[in-house]
């Protein structure tokens, strides 16, 4: 079911509710006021009659039955019954006296003074008369003919105000709702024109501030990551691209000239060389773009754990050190923790190691043998390291890009590399909820400060 009628309906049905409940309390208070008055009247029908024939001299039965049929007072369908003290009937102007006026009903007429009863339709009323020379029990009863057909107009012209004002409900409320979700219709049509080759293609939010304009707003931001992420894709596959050329261009070219050409032995050795060097390149770089791919399958997969961040920066000076004895890595606190857990940080060790590795590796390529500095500190929530050089820097326009896969600065063509690592890098940061940032000079060198969330107390 559409919206539009889910809407109309579930609104029709809370004012159908309400219009019955008012109804109903409408026909109550009219019902209850008809029998109030119709038992007045009968009360006082069978007090007059009474008086007038017992406290009254001169009035005999004969004489009040004839002004009786006369009265304009009389009720339709009246009946009167009067019994003495010893349940005798003493007057009536009925022919017969009906079954259900027994002595039972005499008796409980004694004892409450008024009893009220119907038969059917004709409305009953029992009670103890005390006159000026005995006590009698007069029932009077008749039937509310105006009372009826009062009530039967009131069901009637309430039924019909309640058909009509739902029929009023259900055409209004289809235009309102169909006014009201006017927008989202719009919102439908727009969606369906962008596509995958047309992303730049925004929805209308109008210039309303409801949850539709929201809802408009949100989707547009949706859109704007999307846009970023195929714009990321494309880069990637394009960098991705022009990265693997290079070296399979090459190794293509030695392979051709060992193949056009006699060469000695030296020569074609020389060219198993570089081919080699070309294949260990492409094998470096395929690595790296699987560390790309990895690190959110294996951070799901992998077993987390309470790693010392003090050890793990230990751990990576001695195993850089070892592969490269030229390096010079110092590592220091900033400020002595107080506590242990304020430097134990809940993750996977491989992932961070990896991270932190390749911080430390481009440390080092970039310091030109200058010292890197490695300062451990810490917060109220996160655990701090910086790792500082001296090397040649990064430009001021290439700081906002320095984590895009494959960019890299004008400054490190002339070095090895293929612009991934710190984009690993970022990724898992962002998977241990930490935050790196970096601030950096041309010639003055770089500050890479990775925070993350350390354990509470």
């Amino acid at each position: 079911m559409k919206i539009r009628y889910k809407i109309v309906f579930q609104f029709s049905l809370i004012v159908a509710l309400n219009l019955l409940i008012f109804s109903g309390f409408i026909y109550y208070r009219e019902e209850q006021k008809r029998q109030e008055t119709f038992r007045g009247r009968l009360s006082k029908r069978a007090i007059t009659t009474a008086r007038l024939l017992f406290d009254v001299k001169g009035f005999s039965p004969e004489l009040l039955r004839i002004m009786d049929k006369t009265s304009v007072n009389r009720l339709d369908g009246e009946e009167v019954y009067i019994f003495n003290t010893k349940d005798q009937l003493v007057f009536s102007n009925a022919e017969t006296v009906p079954k259900d006026i027994d002595v039972a009903l005499l008796d409980r007429i004694k004892m409450q003074n008024v009893v009220e009863f119907k038969v059917n339709d004709r409305e009953n009323l029992g009670l103890l008369f005390d006159g000026k020379y005995d006590n009698f029990i007069v029932i009077e009863s008749g039937i509310d003919v105006d009372g009826e057909n009062n009530l039967r107009s009131l069901r009637q012209t309430l039924l019909i105000s309640f058909l009509l004002i739902i029929l009023v409900v259900i055409i209004s409320g289809m235009f309102l709702a169909g006014q009201a979700l006017q927008p989202i219709k719009t919102i439908n049509y727009q969606i369906g024109q962008i596509t995958a080759q047309n992303l730049r293609k925004r929805v209308d939010k109008g210039k309303n501030k409801d949850e539709i304009a929201e809802l408009a707003h949100n989707f547009n931001q949706m859109l704007n990551r999307l846009e970023l992420g195929f714009e990321q894709q494309r880069s990637f596959v394009s960098h991705a691209s022009h990265e693997l050329r290079t070296p399979l261009a090459a190794i293509k070219s030695e392979v051709q000239l060992g193949l056009d050409e006699k060469l000695s032995s030296v020569e074609y050795e020389k060219i198993l060389q570089n081919i080699l060097e070309d294949t260990d390149k492409l094998i470096s770089l395929s690595n790296s773009l699987l560390q790309m791919a990895r690190p959110i399958d294996n951070f799901n997969l992998s077993k987390i754990e309470s790693i010392r961040i003090e050890e793990l920066i230990l751990s990576l000076k001695n195993e850089l050190q070892h592969s490269k004895p030229e390096a010079i890595i110092r590592a220091n606190f900033v400020n002595i923790p107080p506590d242990e857990h304020l430097t134990i940080i809940k993750g996977n060790e491989s992932l961070l190691k990896n991270a932190f590795l390749n911080l430390l590796d481009n440390a080092i390529k970039y310091s030109n043998h200058q010292p890197v500095d490695v300062l451990i500190d810490f917060d109220e929530k996160d655990c701090i390291v910086q790792i500082v050089d001296k090397g040649i820097g990064i430009p001021k326009e290439d700081l906002q890009n320095i984590f895009e896969p494959f960019y890299r600065g004008e400054n490190a063509f002339e070095l090895q590399g293929f612009g991934v690592g710190l984009s690993i890098c970022q990724k898992i940061i962002d998977l241990h909820s930490g935050r790196i940032a970096v601030k950096s000079e041309p010639m003055q060198g770089s500050v890479f400060t990775i925070s993350l969330p350390h354990l509470s107390i």
